[in-house]
């Protein structure tokens, strides 16, 4: 056992939660003064712009020259018009959500514009509508546009001249006792939930246990929620808490036998068009408290999800500002969260002054720690690549408009002549695999990153999902995909939130405390149908549910005895997947953290289950496709 290594100079202050940050907000149901006028000539009112989206929407995901032309076009206007008028959204809010309300709930429709308001009304101006950028946005958003080719990347510059790999490393096994690292993910809890709700909902948006200011309460409850969740659900506190008082029962280890954990981010609930900057700030807050009363003192090393922002998913980033309104500005729009998130991770030991300084100092949310063990963790924010975030668009399909690739870069090159191991940790996949939900650009670059850096970057860690999957990455943009070429894995987490219709999930990998390569993915859930007998007997049970070692080599032949999970070991994996129907099964009931009842795959989902698990990448994904057409959209 390790010496228990996690004291603080000071004991850290506790956050309490102050339920006046539950409140609801109330939008006012005034009409803005310019709700059906123009703020100028030329520019569209509200009624043209209903016109506009349900022609927009009836072309849904049609991609053609002049569907995306026609987007393009709108979107330009849309922009001219809050270029005069910041405000535009809240202010035809009313207007422009009533015609729509047999698609989209009248206060889910006006929640989100109202919410957005400032944000958009800065952003859309500064985006290229016309061009690349503005293609990649009517791509996602309707389905109109086929995503743009990404930039050319110019390898040399970007690596600042060190293009050539080292010599591949000499994986060896591991000859000592392996660390044991925690890893949770999506958390998504929920101190909105209400037990004995309606946890089988319709028309809230489908986040149900709730009691929303527009709840019918007069309806009779069809499934009351339970204390510990439902499927359509996202976490309530006895079920999220339950697993930091289980966990030593489940998995037989005592706290102090963890050497650290990871969280790869989102802690808010997702009822996205009813949040506040007070109800986001201490859902975040409390999350943090729920991880630090709950671990025995081990340390956590964390990273930012789509959800941990107000709006949702909305991060603008210093390089932005002079484009941008000063209230849509780094300063003003995402500083303050920085800052908070920064220092309860401070505070709590997780990070140094140092590193919790980077979060904020960098402007993008982002630090480089070093464990005791001597790993490097490298904590990147997604909200860079992720198609929600309006603020990506912004240059999104130009080489790294953020900065954040080049810091990464100054890292990697600084720990691989230092012959120091990485972990990156990130919080949306940068590839596909029932859809997918970064820009193409961006992904494009951190691939060719991972390549380059494969000798020194041991894994990459994501969440977001919700389900139980992997990535593998290979050498030469992935043209030729075999054990020789696999260059790096994703484990891409599955989530404690069992929103929607999955169990709740930790694992912990076994770690070769020398190299710090994975040896294996030991995975446990709880099984939400069982919320009943919990209720009798008090607490979540967690269960043992696989090991990656065991369940995709069960006859041992891939790896020897403490070899590490290597790239082409999951490689291997894939084949096994694409060849045996069994382990097809393995694999998508896994994803759901055995979720019942067991649905197979259509054949188009089971295409882009298969192209997901080598294709970590936006355009190698739609290579393996066959199109530049997204699979996804907002709407």
């Amino acid at each position: 056992m390790r010496p228990h290594a996690h004291h603080h100079h000071s004991a850290p202050t506790s956050y309490t939660f102050n339920s006046a940050a539950n409140a609801y907000p109330t939008f006012p149901s005034i009409i803005g003064p310019l709700a059906t006028d123009s703020p100028a000539p030329g520019l569209p009112n509200a009624t043209t712009l209903v016109g506009a989206a349900f022609a927009l929407i009836g072309k849904f995901k049609t991609s053609n020259p002049a569907n995306c032309q026609l987007c393009q076009t709108l979107m330009a206007s849309v922009a001219a018009r809050m270029k005069a008028q910041q405000e535009t959204l809240s202010d035809i809010a009313i207007t422009f959500c009533t015609p729509l309300q047999a698609a989209l709930p009248l206060p889910i429709c006006i929640g989100l514009l109202k919410t957005a308001s400032t944000d958009l009304g800065g952003v859309f101006p500064a985006i290229d509508m016309l061009g690349a950028d503005g293609q990649t946005l009517c791509a996602f958003m309707f389905g109109t546009c086929d995503l743009p080719a990404p930039p050319k990347l110019d390898l040399g510059k970007l690596f600042k001249g060190k293009t050539k790999k080292p010599a591949p490393r000499v994986v060896s096994t591991c000859k000592k006792e392996p660390l044991k690292v925690l890893h949770i993910s999506d958390y998504h809890l929920d101190m909105r939930y209400v037990v004995g709700s309606e946890a089988n909902c319709t028309g809230t948006g489908n986040l149900c246990c709730r009691v929303h200011p527009y709840t019918n309460v007069s309806v009779p409850i069809q499934e009351p929620a339970s204390i510990f969740g439902n499927y359509l659900c996202d976490t309530p506190e006895a079920l999220g808490t339950s697993l930091f008082r289980q966990l030593p029962k489940a998995t037989g280890h005592r706290w102090e036998d963890f050497s650290f954990g990871l969280f790869t981010g989102d802690l808010v609930s997702h009822d996205i068009w009813e949040l506040t900057e007070p109800y986001v700030l201490a859902e975040e807050l409390l999350s943090y408290q729920h991880f630090f009363d709950g671990m025995g003192g081990v340390k956590i090393f964390p990273t930012l999800g789509n959800h941990d922002t107000f709006p949702h998913a909305f991060a603008s980033f210093p390089s932005q500002d002079k484009v941008l309104p000063a209230n849509a500005s780094f300063g003003i729009q995402q500083e303050w969260n920085y800052q908070n998130i920064s220092a309860a991770w401070e505070n709590y030991g997780w990070l140094s002054a140092s590193e919790a300084s980077t979060v904020v100092n960098s402007g993008l949310g982002i630090y480089r720690a070093v464990t005791p063990e001597g790993l490097v963790i490298i904590s990147l924010n997604s909200d860079v690549w992720y198609y929600f975030n309006m603020y990506a668009y912004i240059g999104g399909n130009s080489i790294d408009p953020t900065g954040m690739f080049n810091t990464l870069i100054s890292y990697l090159l600084e720990a691989e002549s230092k012959n120091q191991a990485v972990w990156l940790i990130q919080h949306v996949n940068v590839g596909g695999s029932t859809d997918y939900e970064a820009l193409p650009a961006a992904t494009d670059l951190y691939y060719q990153i991972v390549d380059r850096f494969n000798n020194t970057i041991r894994a990459t860690f994501f969440g977001h999902t919700h389900a139980d999957e992997f990535g593998v990455f290979y050498s030469n943009n992935g043209t030729v995909q075999t054990a020789q070429t696999a260059a790096s894995v994703a484990y891409i987490m599955p989530s404690v939130t069992t929103y929607t219709n999955k169990n709740a999930g930790f694992r912990y990998y076994l770690v070769d405390p020398e190299s710090f390569d994975v040896l294996d993915s030991v995975n446990f859930y709880a099984n939400i149908s069982n919320t009943d007998q919990w209720a009798k007997h008090g607490d979540v049970t967690w269960e043992f549910e696989y090991s990656a070692r065991d369940t995709y080599d069960p006859s041992h032949t891939l790896l020897k005895p403490d070899e590490p999970l290597s790239a082409a070991f999951w490689h291997q994996v894939t084949e096994k997947i694409y060849t045996n129907e069994a382990m097809f099964e393995t694999y998508t009931d896994l994803r759901t953290k055995k979720f019942r009842p067991f649905v197979n795959e259509t054949a188009a989902q089971r295409n882009l289950t298969l192209c997901g698990l080598r294709s970590m990448s936006v355009p190698i994904f739609e290579r393996c496709l066959g199109s530049m057409k997204s699979t996804t959209s907002f709407l």
